[in-house]
C-alpha cells in the first residue's frame, strides 16, 4: 500500500474508518493491470496479485480517468462539473475510491518522488 493512503479521522463515529488518499495524489493505472470492458462496468486483473476485480460503472469511470496527469482534486472538479455534482462530495468519494484502488495495487501515485 502506498504511504499516501491515510485513515480519515473526520467520521470516526462510523463503525470503521475509511481509507483516503491525499487530495494531491495523482492516480495512474499500475502497469501490470489488464482490463476488460463489460456492460455493467469493468473487470480488472492485477497480474502481480493474480486477483480479479469487478468495477461498477461509477468506479469504471474513475478508473478510466486515472492517467497520471491530474490530481484527485483536479479529477473531482472535472467529474463534478461534467455531472453537475457537489465537488466536495465527489472529492471525498474519489479520495476513498482511489485509496481502495491503491490498496489493491491497481493504481499508483504518479507524483515525482521527493525522497
Amino acid at each position: 500500500m502506498s504511504e499516501h493512503v491515510a485513515h480519515d479521522q473526520e467520521n470516526s463515529s462510523h463503525a470503521a474508518d475509511k481509507l483516503q488518499v491525499e487530495p494531491d495524489y495523482v492516480p495512474r493505472k499500475a502497469a501490470d493491470v489488464l482490463e476488460l470492458d463489460m456492460e455493467d462496468g469493468l473487470i480488472v486483473y492485477n497480474h502481480d496479485s493474480s486477483l480479479v476485480h469487478h468495477l461498477n460503472p461509477s468506479a469504471a469511470l474513475v478508473w478510466r480517468i486515472c492517467d497520471g496527469e491530474a490530481s484527485v482534486t483536479q479529477l473531482s472538479a472535472e467529474v463534478a462539473e461534467e455531472y453537475s455534482l457537489v465537488r466536495q462530495n465527489v472529492q471525498r468519494d474519489l479520495q476513498g475510491l482511489v485509496a481502495e484502488l491503491d490498496a489493491l495495487g491497481l493504481v499508483e501515485d504518479a507524483r515525482p518522488s521527493t525522497a
